[in-house]
């Protein structure tokens, strides 16, 4: 559950934490009609009402909960445990200088007995600049009196007065004459219906290509070179004249192990990179092929020993072209083998490119040495007039303290342009050249919070069974994870203190996705990984999943954990975190010289390539659907689009009973977290059987892990 860190005098992030929760709780109205719009120009502030009574729109502050309010706080936040409430009002502004102090408020009830409520802090709504947020002290005379009429009054001019309840509901005195409901209207708007993936025309395809190919004849280099739009669609592909047809999946591992040592079309390891870069990147954070390699190693950063594995380890393994949620997927899943950029427009990521033709598929060991491959720099030199904004690029953002990378290629070539028809080589079959296809989401507004959705997975639905989730259940879950996600700060965005934009997920224990919201402008390849990471959550904590991994030809992996005391009966609420913890070449995670978790290969054997089951459990089918078949991910039904193994996760109880996970994914894994749990409210596991009461081998698993100041 998010932290609302009212404490004193100070209010400014539980302010942000409740405005956002505020706005679900009411019915929006996109514009005000006629009447009440002649109320808001009246002169002085506007206490915001429900849209069909004067009823206001309140929260507790500290637990989120509407009225009718205690007068003390069931959590004692700061000096007193009074309860604090707050009000939304539009025309209110404070001046330079002036505090809180400038605002007054008063409250009657049915009595007529009139209450001074001290105003703590009067603030702006992020994102939402025609409302402020007014954050008041309950009196401590007031008791169980039912409905007040509370009004504000800022440089003498009074609002007019809303309703709150104190105690229970109903009683109070009269609403004035003449009074009308007062509701807000919100912003910005959502996308267009029919939107496109981003805005890349065929024009541009030729221009990226032609940047590309004619760089690559500069250096004397033949490769082949793919375009997609923001979405992984594939919009242009071309092959040099003599280009290697394959590439060979290599890196640390024994070959034969895994993937390693396979050969694979160089045309799908371009499709790849160029979409690596694509669903990576965003409006506020640009990521390459480099910046994911670098995050999905043994160790972060990549090379330094007793440090944790990667913050995104595992992710390569997700937009599988076997997934039954990413459609379509990338044919390797994600790269991160440099030479894949992403592709903007004006600021906006309108998709990514790749190229391929060194004849190996792997990932940089040694980001200290600044190696430039020319695959990288033939990309770099690709998207002249196409570059993300300089403070968005991963080499300007931070995790853990340490720098990500984004290209090693400072300057890129600028040769003279070949006119595409004139370039040397040709559009392989079955690919032609085209612009953006239409987008695979249709915007939303879920809890206040704008975003798309897929219209596969909505409107939301419920599972079967008398206990199980209802429509209204995951509605209510993915409502408050997207309303924490819009005051936690975001840990891999800029400008620095955005708020978090993720995808959320709700599935049922069966593995059914229940329903999917990605926030706007969350990162794409969320898409797939938070159902991921959900199913993940849900198997893991069935009460026959060992059973399950013993049907499906995966008996060793349940010994394993068997014999680390995991009985996978169902006695253990696992989370994406704690089974990316027991999947680790280290034991506890990043601590050299230990054996690997019971869910990864041994290190002699590892690679990012050969992590273990994660990638054993998908093998196979990934292989066939390669060659086109139309398979599942793997054979065990509720993992159709394979397992995530890094955090953003927690199982769902109802009445004590496992009834599915929700899955978290966008900007940053602590942040994932917390939105996770604040999702899962009302719907946790009890507390004694979550992962975090277990040792193993002498060492506690996780369960979650909150960012230490999550809040605007």
């Amino acid at each position: 559950m998010a932290r609302s860190l009212i404490k004193g005098q100070t209010h400014a992030r539980p302010t942000c934490l409740l405005i956002v929760l505020c706005l679900v709780s009411v019915a929006l109205c996109p514009v005000l009609s006629p009447v009440k719009r002649a109320s808001a120009e009246a002169s002085g502030p506007i206490l915001i009402s429900e849209e069909t009574s004067t009823r206001a729109v309140a929260l507790d502050s500290v637990t989120r909960m509407r009225e009718p309010f205690p007068l003390t706080s069931p959590i004692q936040w700061g000096t007193d445990k009074r309860t604090r409430i707050v009000l939304f009002a539009m025309h209110l502004s404070l001046q330079a200088g002036e505090t809180a102090s400038a605002v007054t408020a008063l409250a009657e009830d049915g009595a007529h007995r009139v209450y001074p409520l001290a105003v703590e802090y009067v603030g702006p709504v992020p994102e939402q600049a025609w409302a402020s947020a007014v954050i008041v002290r309950l009196n401590d005379e007031m008791n169980d009196v039912g409905d007040v009429l509370v009004r504000i009054t800022y440089r003498g001019a009074a609002s007019n007065r809303v309703r709150v309840g104190i105690g229970h509901l109903g009683g109070g005195p009269p609403d004035d004459a003449g009074a009308q409901p007062t509701p807000g209207s919100i912003a910005p708007a959502p996308p267009p219906q029919n939107a496109t993936a981003g805005t890349l025309t065929t024009d541009d395809v030729r221009t990226l290509i032609s940047q590309a190919v004619s760089t690559a004849v500069q250096l004397g280099r033949a490769v082949t070179v793919a375009v997609t739009d923001r979405e992984g669609n594939v919009i242009g592909v071309f092959q040099m004249t003599g280009a290697p047809p394959t590439t060979l999946i290599r890196s640390v591992g024994a070959q034969g192990n895994g993937l390693e040592g396979m050969s694979v079309s160089s045309t799908l390891a371009a499709i790849s990179k160029a979409g690596t870069g694509a669903l990576f990147s965003t409006t506020g954070n640009a990521f390459t092929t480099r910046t994911a390699g670098f995050i999905i190693q043994e160790h972060f950063p990549p090379g330094v020993s007793f440090r944790p594995g990667g913050p995104l380890y595992g992710v390569q393994f997700s937009s599988l072209p076997c997934s039954d949620i990413k459609k379509p997927g990338l044919p390797l899943g994600l790269s991160g083998d440099p030479g894949g950029l992403p592709v903007y427009k004006n600021g906006a990521a309108v998709g990514g490119i790749g190229i391929e033709g060194d004849g190996l598929y792997g990932v940089d060991r040694d980001p200290m040495d600044f190696d430039q491959p020319f695959e990288e720099v033939i990309a770099a030199s690709a998207v002249r007039g196409f570059e993300p904004p300089a403070t968005i690029r991963g080499d300007n953002i931070l995790v853990d303290g340490i720098r990500l990378p984004f290209t090693n290629v400072e300057n890129a070539p600028t040769p003279a342009l070949i006119p595409f028809g004139s370039l040397p080589g040709a559009v392989p079959s079955p690919f032609t050249l085209t612009s953006a296809q239409l987008s695979a989401f249709t915007p939303a507004t879920i809890g206040g919070i704008n975003g798309e959705v897929d219209t596969r997975f909505f409107p939301f639905t419920g599972g079967s069974g008398p206990n199980a989730l209802t429509a209204a259940d995951v509605e209510r879950i993915i409502a408050q994870g997207a309303q924490q996600a819009s005051i936690t700060r975001a840990a891999i965005r800029y400008p620095l203190g955005s708020s978090a934009r993720v995808t959320i997920a709700v599935v049922d224990v069966a593995g059914q996705v229940l329903g999917v919201f990605r926030i706007t402008d969350a990162p794409v390849f969320g898409f797939d990984v938070s159902v991921q990471k959900a199913r993940t959550a849900a198997f893991f904590s069935r009460s026959n999943a060992a059973a399950m991994l013993r049907g499906a030809g995966f008996a060793s992996y349940a010994d394993r954990a068997a014999t680390d005391g995991l009985q996978l009966d169902g006695s253990i609420a696992f989370s994406a975190r704690a089974i990316g913890f027991l999947h680790r070449p280290f034991f506890p995670d990043g601590i050299n010289d230990t054996n690997p978790g019971p869910f990864s290969t041994p290190l002699n054997e590892w690679s990012v390539f050969n992590p273990g089951f994660q990638l054993d459990l998908v093998k196979a089918n990934v292989v066939l659907a390669l060659g086109g078949s139309n398979v599942p991910c793997t054979s065990i039904p509720g993992l159709p689009n394979g397992i995530q193994i890094f955090a953003g996760s927690v199982p769902l109880y109802k009445n004590g009973a496992l009834v599915g996970a929700i899955g978290i994914s966008g900007d940053g894994i602590d942040q994932d977290d917390i939105i996770a749990a604040a999702g899962a409210n009302g719907y946790a596991p009890p507390v004694a059987i979550r992962s975090d009461q277990v040792l193993v081998r002498g060492v506690r698993l996780p369960f979650l892990k909150f960012p230490r100041s999550p809040e605007n």
